[in-house]
C-alpha cells in the first residue's frame, strides 16, 4: 500500500471514530429519548400542565392579555415533563 492509500485509510478510520464518539456521548446524555411534550391545560390563564395529546383545542379561544398571578401567563412558569408526568415549574 502506498503512502496515499495509508493516509486515506487513517482519515476514514478517524472520521468513523469521531462519529462514534459523538453518538456515544449523545446516548449517554439522554439525547434522542422520547420525552413527552407538556403544554398548558387550558387555553387562557392556565395553572396546570397536561400532555400534548390531552390538551384542549385553542384555535377559537379568546383570551385576555392580562398577566394573571399564579398562572403560566407572561412567563411566570412553564410546563415540563418531570418524573413521568407534566409539572408546572416556576420561573425565577
Amino acid at each position: 500500500m502506498n503512502n496515499r492509500g495509508l493516509v486515506g485509510m487513517i482519515v476514514i478510520v478517524g472520521v468513523v471514530l469521531v462519529i462514534g464518539f459523538f453518538w456515544f456521548v449523545g446516548e449517554m446524555n439522554g439525547e434522542g429519548e422520547d420525552e413527552e411534550l407538556c403544554i398548558p391545560e387550558s387555553c387562557c390563564h392556565a395553572t396546570e400542565c397536561v400532555l400534548e395529546s390531552e390538551a384542549p383545542n385553542c384555535s377559537n379561544a379568546g383570551c385576555t392579555l392580562n398577566c394573571e398571578p399564579g398562572t403560566l401567563d407572561c412567563g411566570q412558569a412553564r410546563c415540563e415533563f418531570v418524573d413521568d408526568k407534566c409539572e408546572v415549574v416556576l420561573n425565577e
